[in-house]
């Protein structure tokens, strides 16, 4: 199986948060993301997704005349008959699953109409140079968010920040948030964030207080200075 291919681990990524994945195929899932950074982001996008997606399904009831059908399905005609105690538990038990299934179902079905997201673009690689890339950069379009993935070592920095910022042409920098230190995070730009991002040619990188400049423009040294490609 050809793990290069981001089609398949993002099916697999898919699979593998809802639940889905089992056995042996899960366990070796899991095995390539503790050594593939691109099996990672594909989890933590497809976890971001499924969160999203939970929050926007409604709860519905189904109607007495479903839950009839289900048991006719389950236990034949005769589910209305008077059951002794412990057939009654394992009937509802049984319908319980049922349930259950008809719920994943629901929601793979869901899953299948939603149209796959954008596939992430490579916005920059900030690095001291280019044999030491720390950070990725990673964008979708229409540009709302940066993906922003550590693929090297970040330098050590005691009791300080390393923050991104847009250089607009012509206007003043504006950060766009503290970056990671380990594994990857994704960023939600505001309004502000993307129109500078838009404007810019270039992204910088600046180290300050921990948690980030106090003043909303750099405070520290500024140690990468990058190009980037119309964001837009």
């Amino acid at each position: 199986m050809n793990y290069q291919q981001a089609e398949l681990l993002d099916r697999l990524a898919a699979e593998y948060t809802l639940g889905t994945l089992r056995g042996r195929a899960r366990r070796r899932f899991e095995r390539l993301c503790a050594d593939s950074a691109a099996a990672r982001s594909a989890v933590y996008r497809w976890e971001d997704h499924w969160s999203v997606l939970s929050r926007t399904v409604q709860p519905v009831e189904p109607s007495p005349q479903a839950w009839a059908a289900v048991r006719r399905r389950l236990f034949g005609d005769d589910a209305a008959a008077p059951a002794a105690p412990r057939v009654r538990r394992w009937r509802r038990w049984q319908l319980a699953a049922a349930a259950g299934l008809v719920a994943v179902a629901l929601v793979v079905g869901l899953i299948v109409r939603q149209p796959a997201p954008p596939p992430l673009q490579t916005l920059a690689v900030l690095g001291t140079d280019t044999a030491h890339p720390v950070w990725r950069l990673e964008r979708r379009l229409p540009l709302t968010s940066l993906t922003i993935e550590v693929v090297g070592t970040v330098p050590e920095a005691a009791g300080k920040s390393y923050e991104l910022w847009a250089l607009p042409r012509g206007a003043a920098p504006v950060s766009l948030g503290v970056l990671p230190a380990a594994g990857s995070a994704e960023r939600t730009l505001s309004e502000r964030q993307r129109t500078a991002l838009l404007a810019a040619d270039k992204v910088a990188v600046s180290v300050e207080p921990f948690g980030g400049s106090p003043t909303g423009s750099p405070t520290g040294p500024i140690v990468i200075v990058t190009n980037v490609p119309a964001a837009g």
